[in-house]
């Protein structure tokens, strides 16, 4: 499940540096933004589906549990590369 993400914040993190480099920075945080938005609420969904997990089996705990845990790491590298691409954009103009 990790190496899905890892794979995912590659492939948005080329998009974020073409988009950047071709049409606007402001666009890259933008796009790096909102993809830690939408991490950071599918955090919290798993999260809520753990804390209330009446009738979940064990490989479902268990997948749940590698999902969240994934997407803490995902959460993670989606704020730096949105920290990062906020540094480009006023460093570089």
């Amino acid at each position: 499940m990790i190496f899905f993400y890892e794979l995912l914040f590659v492939l948005v993190a080329v998009a974020a540096v073409v988009i950047g480099e071709a049409w606007s920075r402001v666009a890259a945080v933008v796009f790096l933004g909102f993809w830690w938005v939408v991490v950071v609420l599918g955090y919290a969904s798993f999260g809520a589906r753990l804390a209330v997990a009446e009738g979940l089996s064990d490989d479902d705990r268990r997948w749940f549990t590698d999902a969240r845990d994934g997407l803490r790491h995902l959460r993670l590298l989606f704020g730096l590369a949105t920290v990062a691409a906020l540094a480009w954009r006023l460093i570089a103009g």
